[in-house]
């Protein structure tokens, strides 16, 4: 199978982005759909959290 690459960002905890923690909302769905499956680097919060939290970007989850 290929890689699929998911935001390093996604189900970490609140205090990153909250998509993927505790209870997951329709808007949730919508977002991990859209953004945290593969196409995370256009996500906005995904910017924002890649500027402030450079070193986590080592830690992206492929499979």
């Amino acid at each position: 199978m290929g890689k699929t690459n998911v935001c390093p960002f996604y189900g970490k905890n609140d205090d990153y982005c909250d998509v993927g923690c505790g209870y997951i909302s329709p808007h949730d769905v919508n977002m991990i759909i859209r953004y945290c499956s593969g196409r995370h680097k256009e996500c906005v919060k995904y910017m924002e959290l890649a500027d402030r939290f450079p070193n986590e970007l080592t830690n992206l989850v492929t499979s």
